[in-house]
């Protein structure tokens, strides 16, 4: 997978270049970076991680994200922040937008990118505990609510539910949990029935009537 920093901040962009230099052992194509969406998406339609750089992107990064996957089926985003610009409810919210990983940029980010871009590479999330506990909290929180008498989720459904979640779509779930598309939809239709929905937009937190919270509150 090829990684392609979005944005315009030079001191930035020269920094993750020298981030990017370091990492001979990771077999990937490293893209000239894109000032913007209409040139990453203008550049290639093939999954890459994303760089995003919230400095000098000025708009939302939750729907950025969703518009460049629907582009490039299968990519994944690492959101680079703000120092102190990143509270723990901002990125649940980004979290549920599909970005897999986020990094403060502080001092110590150059250190701390290489280790973000092999965890997202390798499937898994760089996101703060509080996140993820969060996450979590909501999604069984969810199921309780939902979930009609009777009817409990299987193991892979609860692994379905979680990437619908995110705003993942089948083909995407379907590369994910590596089983075919049919098999995406049966579980689809499985987890929207048994939890007593209409679509899939149902599963997404504006639409379940649950409160964002964190651990604690």
């Amino acid at each position: 997978m090829a990684i392609q920093l979005i944005g315009s901040h030079p001191v930035l962009t020269q920094a993750v270049n020298e981030v990017l230099s370091r990492l001979a052992d990771l077999s990937v194509q490293y893209l000239p970076p894109a000032l913007n969406e209409a040139e990453a998406n203008g550049s290639s339609s093939s999954p890459r991680l994303f760089l995003l750089d919230a400095c000098s992107l000025r708009e939302d990064l939750g729907p950025l994200a969703s518009r460049v996957r629907a582009h490039s089926p299968g990519s994944k985003f690492i959101a680079l922040l703000p120092p102190g610009n990143g509270s723990d409810g901002q990125k649940l919210r980004l979290f549920y937008w599909g970005i897999d990983g986020f990094l403060e940029l502080h001092e110590a980010c150059q250190a701390e990118l290489p280790h973000a871009i092999r965890s997202v590479l390798d499937g898994q999330f760089w996101v703060p505990p509080e996140v993820l506990a969060a996450y979590i909290k909501q999604v069984r929180a969810l199921l309780s609510a939902q979930r009609l008498p009777g009817h409990s989720l299987t193991a892979r459904e609860i692994q379905v539910l979680q990437l619908l979640m995110r705003r993942l779509t089948n083909r995407e779930i379907s590369s994910a949990l590596k089983i075919c598309n049919r098999t995406v939809k049966f579980h689809v239709s499985n987890i929207l029935s048994k939890l007593n929905l209409d679509d899939r937009r149902g599963l997404l937190p504006d639409n379940f009537r649950l409160s964002p919270f964190l651990p604690g509150s």
